[in-house]
């Protein structure tokens, strides 16, 4: 019995103690089809891809993701930032930061929405919300945007649908706080 104990206390320990390194990426090859993939990648619909409206966007978008391409295969002497004051730590902060800003961008150029019910304070009357995502510092999806649509029973018709004037005016609404809380992080587009 002491001797199962100790011997599990040992693998526990052991496992606890490897459990990084049993993590680390197994070759430098997938990793970099991972970093490509999310480059590659945008999610865009076609209707968004030819928006004349998200044409200067996805410009940004294109030269935030070459230069992050430039420096993430360029070696640590050749690196837009100055790497002679910065650790390899740091380094990958600076990496999960210009991910974010990618991710922010892209939810910029598309929007991700959701309409959703919500019932006022009596209960008497149902209303409808859209809301939009945004990503936190640590990369994860958040809501974080909304705009109220009015009384349900006026903006959605018998069939569960709702009206698309006021669905395209929320989501344009959406975009510029989106748009406002990215540049205010970030500063103004380039254009």
């Amino acid at each position: 019995m002491i001797v199962s104990l100790t011997t599990s206390a040992l693998l526990v320990a052991k496992t606890a103690f490897f459990w990084f390194f049993a993590n680390i990426e197994d070759n430098q090859e997938d990793h970099d089809k991972r970093t490509e993939d999310f480059l590659i990648n945008d999610g865009f619909t076609k209707e968004t891809e030819s928006d004349p409206l998200n044409k200067s966007l996805i410009k940004v978008l294109q030269d935030l993701k070459e230069d992050y391409r430039k420096n993430y295969y360029s070696q640590l002497s050749d690196l837009s930032f100055n790497t002679s004051a910065y650790t390899y730590n740091q380094i990958d902060r600076i990496f999960q930061f210009n991910r974010v800003q990618i991710m922010r961008l892209r939810l910029l150029i598309q929007p991700d929405t959701i309409v959703s019910i919500n019932k006022s304070y009596n209960r008497e009357h149902k209303y409808s919300v859209m809301r939009a995502y945004w990503v936190d510092d640590s990369g994860k999806k958040v809501l974080k945007f909304n705009v109220n649509l009015g009384n349900t029973e006026k903006v959605m018709f018998k069939n569960g649908n709702y009206d698309q004037v006021v669905i395209t005016s929320a989501a344009k609404e959406l975009k510029l706080k989106i748009k406002g809380l990215y540049e205010e992080i970030y500063g103004p587009m380039r254009e």
